[in-house]
């Protein structure tokens, strides 16, 4: 039998298989409270895995009462429209809750029926989830704090497997180091990423994720002295070097995009025609 493993008081995980980024393979699902539940990512679009969680719901036996969104990525959304289909074939009404932006970008995908915002308090029988806006890998990304235990559900701002990507098509490198050091500000006691197994010492792998992005921009900064004049793809070359498989180019690119962009609002670095850029 399929079952939810606890990882603090009223909050428990269930690691559903999804189409995500590789090294991560799954997305985890954590569901929260002791009578009535609320339901993080539900997110695999493979109906054996959607069985997999109603079983572990149903074996639970408490009653859903919202289905949460961190943001709107695909691995992260594929499952909610199954599981709010599902409970209401049962009897009961789950809403489907996300942030305002989350929303808007998921028109015509999922329907949204609640929306939260910053600051927000969602009660979940026994366990207070108090709610950050979190920009920077998506535009509507949230995180969720319990205060009681110290633990913050925590999306796609940090992984337990593999890295962050930060897309400059929808994302913001600005933005998601100006949220990384919110959540330093919570003092948490472990992290619950999406992907991957939980993560303590959060203050300590929080200041890593920030650092590291500086230390990245500082040497795409250096590339661009070096080189001249390049795209993006030829940054990642240099930067990542021999490490990186060329198959793993075309993300790197778009990684070192989204630092270019945060050099150049710095004054560090120059957008030119045709893709190019240069050091400022």
């Amino acid at each position: 039998m399929t079952a939810l493993e606890p990882l603090a008081d009223g909050i428990r995980v269930l690691a559903l298989r999804t189409p995500t980024l590789l090294p991560a393979t799954h997305t985890n699902c954590y569901v929260v409270g002791r009578t009535g539940l609320t339901v993080i990512e539900p997110a695999s679009p493979w109906p054996d895995e959607q069985d997999r969680l109603i079983e572990a719901l149903e074996a639970d036996g408490a009653r859903v009462e919202r289905i949460l969104l961190t943001h709107h990525h695909p691995d992260h959304v594929g499952g909610a429209l199954a599981l709010r289909d599902a409970l209401a074939a049962r009897g009961h009404a789950a809403p489907i809750v996300a942030h305002a932006t989350t929303r808007d970008l998921l028109v015509g995908t999922v329907v949204v029926d609640e929306v939260i915002s910053d600051g927000d308090v969602l009660r979940c029988s026994g366990v207070d989830l108090h709610t950050l806006h979190t920009p920077g890998h998506a535009p509507g990304h949230v995180v969720l704090h319990d205060r009681s235990s110290g633990a913050v559900v925590a999306g796609d701002m940090v992984a337990g497997v593999g890295t962050i990507l930060i897309d400059p098509f929808e994302g913001d490198l600005g933005h998601y180091l100006d949220s990384l050091e919110r959540m330093r500000g919570l003092g948490a006691s472990q992290l619950l990423p999406a992907h991957g197994d939980a993560i303590v010492h959060a203050d300590a792998i929080l200041g890593f994720y920030i650092a590291h992005r500086h230390q990245r921009s500082t040497q795409i900064q250096e590339a661009l002295r070096t080189l001249g004049e390049v795209d993006a793809l030829a940054i990642a070359r240099q930067v990542y070097g021999a490490e990186l498989p060329d198959a793993a180019l075309p993300l790197a690119s778009i990684q070192v995009t989204a630092h270019l962009l945060w050099l150049a609002k710095h004054g560090r670095a120059e957008g030119q025609v045709g893709g190019l850029w240069r050091a400022a």
